[in-house]
């Protein structure tokens, strides 16, 4: 091979290298603004129906905006927000991403029967997944959703459900973003070291989010 030709096959690399990385910070972007316009539009359709905001809407959908606006930040180096794991109960942060729901014709129910479980993860991971699991129920559902905490042997899990039909992209016909939202959701829990599976029936689907216990 001649040093010329070498030359061109070094600069197709660079090129093919280069798109490459431009194709991954552009979907980095994309998924960034996906997250930033959930929260966004549950917020506003709060302030549409209700004045004031109810805190916990605002308090549930700004937790899940802040770790959208890390994400963007570091989109533009191609790479995501670093994770900031701590020890807590995700029992708080269902709950608020349930509540980030109220005022805005929703109906999200909890039941939390898992107890004290500590978890070693980012609560803001955790919110993401949930808030993305939780838009895609209640557009399903028809408005409704159920939030449930139990606990599996190691393992405590968060069970979004609705029963108005299938969330996932496989199934019906694919709304834009959606399949963007279950992936963001996947990767948020799996990056906790949990797991995500989604379980069609005739009713609905339920997501459940299996993270395990700090203390197993």
């Amino acid at each position: 091979m001649t040093l010329l030709a070498l030359a061109g096959w070094m600069l197709a690399l660079v090129a093919v290298l280069r798109v490459v990385g431009l194709g991954r910070r552009l979907e980095l972007v994309a998924c960034a603004e996906h997250e930033l316009r959930g929260p966004l539009a549950a917020l506003t359709l709060a302030a549409a129906r209700s004045r004031p905001i109810p805190p916990a809407v605002v308090e549930g959908q700004l937790e899940r905006a802040l770790v959208a606006l890390a994400d963007l930040t570091e989109a533009r180096r191609g790479l995501l927000a670093t994770a900031l794991p701590e020890r807590h109960d995700p029992r708080a942060v269902a709950e608020r991403a349930a509540d980030g729901w109220a005022g805005t014709g929703a109906e999200v129910s909890v039941e939390w029967s898992a107890g004290h479980a500590l978890v070693d993860a980012d609560p803001g991971r955790i919110s993401q997944a949930l808030g993305n699991l939780l838009s895609n129920a209640l557009e399903h559902g028809g408005g409704r959703a159920e939030l449930r905490g139990t606990r599996s042997g190691d393992h405590v899990r968060i069970e979004v459900a609705n029963r108005g039909g299938p969330t996932g992209p496989e199934r019906g016909t694919r709304r834009r973003g959606r399949g963007r939202g279950l992936g963001i959701a996947r990767r948020a829990v799996e990056e906790a070291g949990g797991h995500l599976r989604l379980v069609h029936d005739a009713d609905g689907t339920v997501a459940s989010v299996e993270l395990p216990l700090a203390d197993a």
